[in-house]
């Protein structure tokens, strides 16, 4: 039985097939036609994010714009990530305050156990992690961006190809 249209890989967003260099050689109206196109802007940082969160936001909101991998509608999967990281960053700070017993605990029945601080480092990585992927914000999820081409030569100055370089796209 043939596939219907759920079958097979999805369509790449018009601005990430323009990142990879138009590899299948479409015209441009074609890829570019592939949604919704929303104006590439950063959304305002979320008030709730802690302190941590919110220096993560900073930090990256400007090249995720130059890239043109942020909308306003991406505010809540980027404020995961950020939350995320702030999360992983109190923990792992608190396991190296614990030292040893940040790793590790021992249970009321003498058993050794992974500690709670552990625990919620892994999991704030694992969300972390998966809100990441939406933006390239690892490397392979900057590999299934597929931005590791050969790349041609420029005239003129270019702040979006400047900021892929400096995270290696």
């Amino acid at each position: 039985m043939a596939g219907n249209q759920n079958s097979g890989r999805r369509k790449l967003p018009g601005n990430v097939h323009a990142l990879r260099g138009n590899p299948s050689k479409l015209p441009s109206h074609e890829f570019n036609d592939s949604g919704p196109q929303l104006k590439v802007e950063a959304p305002p940082c979320p008030a709730f994010l802690s302190k941590d969160a919110k220096a993560e936001w900073k930090r990256i909101i400007k090249d995720l714009e130059i890239l043109g991998l942020i909308t306003k509608v991406d505010r809540g999967e980027l404020a995961v990530y950020c939350q995320a990281w702030g999360d992983w960053k109190k923990a792992r700070e608190k396991i190296t305050q614990l030292e040893d017993s940040g790793y590790v605990e021992t249970t009321p029945s003498g058993y050794k156990q992974m500690s709670a601080w552990m625990q919620l480092a892994n999991r704030a990585e694992e969300r972390m992690r998966k809100a990441g992927n939406s933006f390239g914000l690892n490397p392979s999820a900057r590999a299934s961006l597929g931005t590791g081409q050969v790349k041609q030569g420029e005239l003129f100055p270019n702040e979006q190809a400047d900021t892929a370089r400096k995270y290696g796209l």
